[in-house]
């Protein structure tokens, strides 16, 4: 079977399995414990991660893939402050976070190296540029 760009890169993979693990540390939140705001939040940025870099994959230019792949990356350090906070809100032990955490840094370590490579400013999102803008 054939496979979409996003499903051959690494990083898209290793997001997924991040995915799988916060869910299985949210639903191991105790009930009375739960703070549905932060579950939610956590459970967004971990959701955010591989959407961006299936999006990013699909990118024609190179701004606007590096674009997708910044937005992945800091969703990725959103979602590390976010267990952060879990553990310090007694939400889980800090061991339970550390394999996210370590999925984390790879991630991160992954996009940077993908958006190092591509030499566009760092526009967000990136703009047409302005010989275009006024030849229309």
């Amino acid at each position: 079977m054939r496979k979409l760009d996003h499903e051959r890169l690494e990083v898209y993979r290793v997001a997924r399995e991040l995915s799988c693990e916060v869910r299985r540390i949210v639903v191991g939140v105790p009930k009375s414990a739960r703070r549905s705001d932060l579950l939610d939040q956590v459970l967004r940025a971990a959701s955010s991660i591989p959407m961006n870099i299936a999006e990013g994959s699909s990118e024609t230019t190179p701004g606007r893939k590096a674009y997708f792949y910044r937005i992945a990356r800091t969703s990725a350090t959103e979602l590390a402050a976010g267990l952060d906070h879990m553990v310090d809100m007694r939400l889980i032990a800090e061991s339970r976070a550390e394999f996210a955490k370590s999925l984390i840094v790879r991630i991160v370590s992954m996009l940077y190296k993908l958006t190092s490579r591509i030499e566009m400013p760092d526009l967000l999102p990136p703009q047409e540029s302005r010989t275009a803008n006024q030849e229309n």
